[in-house]
């Protein structure tokens, strides 16, 4: 089980240097081969970050509507406890609350792996960071 971070979505979504390693990966999920989760608020970043770089409402809804088809990735709601607890591990590991609040599903959900490129998950206790060729 892992949780699928917002950079695999945006490195395919602006086309980006790893597109498709992530596509490939995205994939796997989309056909039930892997299995994980990714958050409301991931997919919210992700929506804003594609309406900054110019992406029409169809291609937003495009990428909104694709989600609904991943046999193997939920999308798990935020409650506001997470969110509060999401404040602790801010202090704790020096974390921005972006990814505060991503290790917090990691922890509400019992996920061990994350599925990021982003470098901040490697100090973080009991969590291993995955590179999407590594799993290819």
């Amino acid at each position: 089980m892992f949780l699928v971070d917002a950079n695999i979505f945006l490195e395919l979504q602006l086309d980006q240097k790893f597109a498709d390693d992530c596509e490939q990966i995205l994939r796997k999920f989309r056909d039930g081969e892997l299995v994980g989760i990714t958050t409301d608020f991931l997919i919210d970043s992700i929506v804003i970050v594609m309406e900054d770089n110019k992406k029409s409402p169809d291609e937003i809804k495009l990428f909104l509507t694709s989600l609904i088809g991943y046999k193997g990735l939920a999308v798990y709601s935020l409650t506001l406890s997470d969110k509060i607890l999401a404040t602790e591990h801010m202090k704790q590991y020096k974390l921005d609350f972006d990814d505060s609040i991503t290790y917090q599903a990691m922890k509400s959900n019992e996920i061990k792996e994350i599925i990021s490129y982003d470098s901040d998950f490697d100090g973080l206790l009991n969590i291993k960071r995955t590179i999407p060729s590594e799993l290819l």
